[in-house]
């Protein structure tokens, strides 16, 4: 699975949450410990997708900073011929 797919899934799993906390939330006669602690969950998710979309930026930017490296040490070499 690709950073793409987690961040989406982290995505829609809290949109899920915080649906199923309204849900509780109103279906079991305003019980506030466990829609609080769905909400905590899904606050988590949220966490962890930008998490998982920090991670995959960090690593593009890596890839263009390489590729960035290696175009410079190959105008180097064509200038010094």
């Amino acid at each position: 699975m690709n950073d793409n797919t987690a961040a989406k899934i982290y995505e829609w799993m809290s949109y899920v949450l915080i649906v199923g906390a309204t849900v509780v939330f109103f279906a079991t006669g305003k019980k506030v410990d466990l829609t609080l602690l769905i909400l905590v969950v899904a606050v988590y998710m949220r966490v962890m997708m930008y998490r998982t979309r920090l991670k995959s930026f960090e690593s593009e930017n890596q890839d263009l900073r390489n590729d960035l490296r290696k175009l410079t040490q190959l105008l180097r070499e064509k200038e010094q011929k």
